[in-house]
């Protein structure tokens, strides 16, 4: 979370000085892993020197000093970034020691790491690193390591981290529930939403596992289970073995518009010759009325977190989803109103074309920048080149992201970064924290909103409109809020997906996984979205004459706004 401070940064050359920064939680952490950067350019060398490892191990005291003052360590309870930069900071400068032949110095500082709350995962590299070569036989030394992979074993779940089998023993079955179901009973923030007693459906799910027969049965038990949560970022993948049966689909996508089901984007100019077409309404898959078909063999196994999530997850993502050798039998019709019956395979294709992550052109001096998600760090680098070259000559700008599923809210942050010269307010967020003690439950801790800080070098200042919808999902809704709350410009569309929040993966026996949504979400101001979308300033739904003619009337709405 970026919370601005004001900190102290304490710089070691041969006497102390101080030097006032002002600090956000990811810059400090930014800090302190160029710090140990700095350390490995000695580390790293094959011929280096006491003096250089003397040097590496100030550069690193430094930086644990940095992270040991009060605002930093405040800040690192609620930025997850900055809290793990501390183990990494005390294991590096341990490292030193011990090349410095100062075993004393390096048992306390990996004692310092361990009290730290550091992670199993630096057991590995206690074993591995080349910088603990020379104690790497001591008691004191192994006693840590062994501490640190106890430490693993309990939350790793190693044990049930099994390979795949076509069908999986019983207690291997049992133990995967019940991981799911400790998993979101320990980490989900969300069960106010909900109206049902979540150890009852524990319970409820048990003999429905214990019937399943195949482990593609099974995980589609788990799906349905996890169904019941009614959040976004919370869900059960299926094992890499099972892939193809599930997850496959051919390069067409449909959606649910006015009560009807219409093919809406074919991504395959082979499929297009066929004369599968935008525009096409879906009767029937399978032989089957398609909205029954939807709610038999789709929905049960979605987890969303809005009815409009839902429509998206039952209608598009994975209505023509299933085994990848067999084909679907649909019944079209078109707009003549001529019925079509066809077979179309859901694999096979070799020119499907996806969406692009970015896309921009200039419409009567309008700037239209579609941004279908926030995966890539390029796409930072790519806004400033359009900036310069085209953006900053336009009279106004159009963000499309109805089609941005999410990915880093902090590429979404940067490119707000470039649209103000102030620093603006993002999410706040909470988590749940636990006390080990008699009929405890868990309570919030709240982690305030976050401020992000304004580019300073780009700063677009003329009126920009964001185009939203129900596949406006995750990041792109951590966008859509702080652009909101700044009222930076309107918001033109649908309600958007309605689900955020930083997900807790961990892995189910047979090869699958799974994730629960451990960190709730609300504008600045204590404004909920999640379980409910992001409303538009102007409502404008997509209908059935529009797709047929061609006409994207959301896009139309912000054109005429900005004219």
């Amino acid at each position: 979370m970026k919370t601005i401070v004001l900190v102290y940064l304490c710089i070691i050359t041969c006497g102390s000085a101080f030097a006032q920064k002002i600090y956000t939680g990811n810059e400090a952490a930014d800090y302190v892993q160029s710090e140990r950067d700095k350390a490995w350019v000695y580390y790293d060398k094959k011929d280096h020197s006491m003096a250089e490892i003397e040097k590496a191990i100030r550069i690193l005291d430094n930086a644990v000093a940095f992270l040991d003052t009060p605002y930093i360590k405040e800040m690192a309870k609620t930025n997850p970034y900055l809290y793990y930069r501390r183990q990494d900071a005390l294991r590096d400068l341990a490292g030193g020691y011990a090349m410095a032949n100062k075993n004393d110095s390096a048992r306390l500082t990996l004692i310092r790491m361990y009290n730290a709350n550091a992670t199993s995962n630096a057991a590995r590299i206690l074993l591995t690193d080349t910088i603990f070569t020379t104690v790497r036989d001591e008691p004191w030394f192994r006693d840590i390591v062994t501490k640190l992979q106890n430490k693993g074993n309990m939350w790793n779940y190693k044990a049930l981290n099994t390979p795949y089998q076509a069908s999986l023993p019983e207690a291997e079955k049992l133990a995967g529930l019940a991981l799911l179901w400790t998993q979101a009973r320990y980490n989900f923030v969300n069960f106010d939403r909900l109206d049902k007693d979540w150890n009852q459906t524990y319970l409820d799910f048990i003999p429905k596992v214990q019937n399943t027969k195949t482990t593609a049965e099974y995980y589609r038990v788990l799906m349905n289970f996890y169904a019941q949560l009614k959040d976004g970022h919370t869900n059960v993948y299926v094992p890499d073995s099972l892939a193809a049966e599930f997850y496959s689909r051919p390069p067409f996508r449909t959606e649910l518009i006015e009560g009807r089901v219409f093919v809406t984007q074919v991504m395959s100019d082979s499929l297009l010759k066929t004369g599968i077409t935008p525009g096409l309404e879906v009767l029937k898959i399978d032989g089957q009325p398609v909205i029954s078909y939807a709610e038999q063999n789709v929905k049960p196994y979605q987890s969303s977190s809005t009815p409009q999530d839902m429509e998206v997850r039952e209608f598009t993502y994975g209505l023509l989803s299933g085994p990848k050798n067999k084909p679907i039998a649909f019944q079209f019709k078109d707009q003549k109103g001529n019925i079509i019956d066809r077979i179309v395979p859901r694999t096979g294709y070799h020119d499907v074309k996806g969406l692009k992550t970015m896309e921009y052109k200039t419409i009567n001096n309008i700037g239209y920048l579609t941004i279908n998600n926030f995966e890539d760090n390029s796409i930072i680098k790519q806004f400033d080149s359009l900036y310069t070259a085209e953006i900053s000559k336009t009279k106004g700008l159009i963000i499309d992201i109805r089609y941005n599923g999410g990915g880093s809210g902090n590429i979404g942050f940067n490119i707000i970064s470039r649209l103000t010269d102030k620093p603006f307010k993002i999410s706040a967020s909470k988590t749940l924290k636990y006390v080990s003690k008699p009929n405890a439950e868990p309570f919030w801790e709240d982690n305030g909103p976050g401020i992000w800080n304004a580019n300073g070098k780009i700063y677009y200042d003329k009126p920009v409109i964001v185009l939203i919808g129900p596949r406006t999902f995750s990041a792109a809704e951590d966008f859509t809020v702080a652009f909101d709350f700044m009222k930076r410009g309107r918001l033109v569309g649908m309600a958007t997906g309605g689900s955020t929040g930083q997900p807790v993966p961990f892995d189910l026996p047979g090869g699958g996984s799974a994730r629960v949504c451990g960190k709730h979400d609300s504008y600045p101001d204590g404004k909920e979205f999640v379980g409910i979308g992001i409303m538009p300033d102007i409502v404008v739904k997509k209908t059935i004459k529009d797709l047929r003619n061609g006409r994207d009337a959301a896009k139309e709405t912000a054109l005429k706004l900005l004219n």
